[in-house]
């Protein structure tokens, strides 16, 4: 028997305590949607170099009518309904929303 063991897994980070609603065009298993979404986590890793990577948008979906998982890498658009503003790096925008 050979077990072989890679290099450790990158660190996780959840990013909690944030709500903000968004127009997302997602493209999910059964093709590409649009839906009204209200996010409430962020979860990813952090890179080597120390930079995060958002894996996982934790939120309510309005469509649904429940809370869902969205892959970070299936969104295709985020825009901010109030401004219109088109959201390219989710966690540098909640990160500028803080100041």
């Amino acid at each position: 028997m050979k077990i072989e063991i890679g290099k450790p897994s990158l660190p996780p980070v959840s990013i909690t305590e944030i709500k903000q609603d968004f127009l997302m065009r997602y493209a999910g298993t059964k093709g590409e949607s649009e839906r009204r979404i209200t996010v409430n986590g962020l979860n990813g890793e952090q890179l080597p170099n120390g930079e995060i990577r958002i894996l996982t948008i934790k939120a309510f979906c309005h469509e649904r009518n429940s809370p869902r998982s969205f892959k970070a890498s299936s969104v295709k658009e985020l825009v901010v309904p109030e401004t219109g503003e088109v959201v390219t790096d989710i966690l540098k925008w909640f990160r500028e929303q803080e100041l």
